[in-house]
């Protein structure tokens, strides 16, 4: 992004993300707790890792970690359009960088230890990299 990106810009950019990050948790938490395999249509391996010891923290699917996640950023983000108060931007990334190093662990467990693909985890951790990325900016530019 150019440097004079506005923090406006910035924010709908974050929103755009943690949208994409939101629907594709919720859709993986509900495959979860439907007991059901989610649709694999463009990588194939996505049942292997949603059925794989690593896709839950005890009994806590990891993809309900990332919608809480993604909520978080959503009401952020919607919080920042309604009063405009970059005090917001502080706590960000407290929270977007062990996000990131969270769901790059997720990822290298993918690929070395399933060694299988799921598009949706693809999906969530380019979603959790890019919404890292502009909290870090929007904190530098508060």
């Amino acid at each position: 992004m150019p440097s004079n990106t506005s923090p406006f810009a910035l924010v709908l950019f974050l929103l755009i993300f943690a949208f994409i990050g939101f629907a594709d948790s919720v859709y993986m938490t509900a495959v979860h707790y439907m007991g059901e395999l989610p649709v694999c249509t463009v990588i194939e391996g996505c049942d292997v890792v949603a059925m794989s010891p690593y896709s839950t923290l005890g009994p806590i699917p990891v993809a309900l970690l990332g919608v809480l996640f993604y909520a978080l950023m959503l009401i952020s983000s919607i919080l920042w359009l309604d009063i405009r108060n970059s005090a917001i931007f502080g706590f960000l990334p407290l929270i977007t960088i062990p996000a990131f190093g969270f769901s790059v662990w997720l990822v290298y467990i993918m690929f070395f230890e399933i060694e299988a693909l799921c598009i949706y985890c693809l999906v969530s951790a380019a979603s959790t990299t890019f919404i890292m990325l502009i909290s870090i900016r929007l904190k530098r530019m508060a």
